[in-house]
């Protein structure tokens, strides 16, 4: 590979350590049965699929991998599963990206960074993400999001569900994943944030703590992000629909 291929590689990260406790499952809900598999191998298998991604790294905890047995994830060239969940899901990206680094992914390279409880993810999206970044001159990254069309209230105090206000709403988006940025702009970004104690929610966060500005590339309605009994109920029956037809 030159260093034109190295430094526009594609690699996908995908955080899977946490424990998704408010499901209520006996195991974590990445590893849940989700329409036929574990969740978190819907988006894996659709970026296993896109010829144009060169590795899929899976940062998973110990005990979540020792629990599962590695009966889970697939026999791919392209997939590589580390043990390196942190306490925090800033963590496990920051871990997974070093041992990227580690086993020879160049700094300069794209990485595209997913939530495990995201499975409605679709190539297309995905597609729309890289090809908008990579034909944008001078881009620092980018972000799948949508704009906000509900209309926002704000309650009057963190323990009462009384309405203080109504927001405006205009310029609004809601941020899903992936989350595309070089790997070591991301990689540096992430490891200022804990030096300084930043508050970081997501990976865009993270990069605009050090001055980018990512690009906001419209996202898909299903590739919405499972964290409620009734969003699993949701997204079951629409991949179920997906794979019968």
């Amino acid at each position: 590979m030159n260093s034109a291929q190295l430094t526009n590689s594609l690699h996908v990260l995908i955080p899977c350590a946490g424990v998704g406790a408010r499901m209520g499952f006996s195991v974590p809900k990445q590893f849940e049965l989700l329409a036929g598999k574990p969740m978190v191998m819907h988006s894996i298998d659709t970026f296993l699929e896109m010829s144009e991604i060169c590795s899929v790294w899976v940062g998973v905890s110990a005990e979540g991998n020792k629990t599962l047995g590695g009966q889970v994830w697939p026999m791919d060239e392209k997939l590589f599963v580390r043990e390196t969940g942190g306490a925090t899901r800033h963590d496990t990206v920051l871990n997974t990206l070093r041992a990227m680094t580690e086993s020879g992914v160049s700094d300069n390279s794209w990485v595209l960074v997913h939530d495990a409880a995201r499975p409605g993810l679709t190539s297309e999206a995905a597609r729309r993400l890289i090809q908008t970044v990579t034909e944008s001159a001078g881009a620092s990254g980018g972000i799948l999001a949508m704009p906000m069309t509900d209309t926002l209230k704000l309650a009057s105090d963190k323990s009462s569900n009384l309405v203080a206000n109504t927001l405006p709403r205009d310029g609004l988006w809601l941020a899903q994943t992936p989350q595309m940025f070089r790997l070591r702009t991301l990689k540096d970004a992430l490891a200022e944030a804990i030096v300084k104690k930043l508050e970081v929610t997501d990976e865009a966060s993270a990069i605009e703590q050090i001055g980018y500005q990512p690009l906001l590339v419209h996202g898909e309605w299903r590739n919405l992000k499972v964290t409620y009994p009734q969003d699993w109920s949701l997204i079951n029956n629409l991949l179920g629909l997906k794979k019968s037809s």
